[in-house]
């Protein structure tokens, strides 16, 4: 084929700089930089704005985002807040979702239902007028003022399903979780340096600070998108 013609020219013609620049990568990924294999080459442009597919599309009716932390890991309740808002948000804001339904909402149904974290997360979606549920389970959580670990002193990982509301026959019950198909949901985490939790002084602001870096890790999941900075496909 003339395509194949015109790479095989196109490699022939720049054959020695191309070996002598994989030759410098190598080198530098295996050597003592600092830096991973797969940062260096990323830093180095292999890779960058390379389009990554939304793993699965929402609806365009409207989203319940539901966070369950029912092991309470996480200590600090506003943190909880936090990545609920910012979520909506950047869904919004990257659309990749067109409603999604208000926190007050939730928190209306909890003071008229005491009972409501009793029920299933399919119901609770219905009786907030949702189409599907953005379910998100904090699997683990740590936000201090104390900074005992310089790389890792404040994280915050969680689990992603979507699960439809719409779904009420009970002989269906596969049918209720859209996605991931597997039992377990889908890993996503969000991590602070010491530095980072030292500038930033209080839990608070800590707890914040989780959740804005978590929350476009979880609406990636759902539009297209290139490629960050150091990020790499899942």
């Amino acid at each position: 084929m003339s395509t194949t013609s015109t790479c095989s020219a196109a490699f022939h013609s720049r054959q020695v700089p191309s070996v002598a620049w994989t030759c410098a990568v190598l080198f530098l990924s295996v050597s003592g930089c600092g830096f991973g294999g797969g940062q260096m080459l990323y830093m180095l442009g292999f890779g960058r704005g390379q389009v990554v597919k939304a793993e699965f599309r929402l609806t365009e009716g409207p989203i319940l985002i539901l966070l369950d932390d029912d092991t309470e890991r996480v200590d600090w309740p506003q943190a909880k807040q936090y990545l609920v808002d910012e979520l909506g948000q950047e869904l919004i804001r990257q659309k990749a979702a067109r409603q999604i339904i208000p926190p007050q909402t939730l928190d209306q149904l909890k003071q008229a239902h005491p009972n409501l974290g009793k029920r299933g997360c399919r119901e609770v979606g219905e009786m907030a007028g949702a189409e599907q549920v953005l379910w998100i389970q904090v699997e683990d959580f740590l936000a201090n003022v104390q900074v005992y670990d310089a790389l890792n002193a404040a994280y915050m990982h969680v689990t992603v399903k979507v699960i439809n509301v719409l779904e009420k026959d009970k002989e269906r019950r596969s049918h209720v979780r859209l996605w991931p198909i597997g039992s377990a949901g889908r890993a996503v985490s969000a991590s602070m340096s010491g530095a980072d939790v030292a500038r930033l002084k209080t839990k608070d602001a800590v707890s914040k600070e989780l959740a804005v870096r978590l929350a476009p890790s979880i609406a990636k999941l759902f539009y297209d998108h290139r490629l960050g900075d150091f990020e790499s496909k899942p």
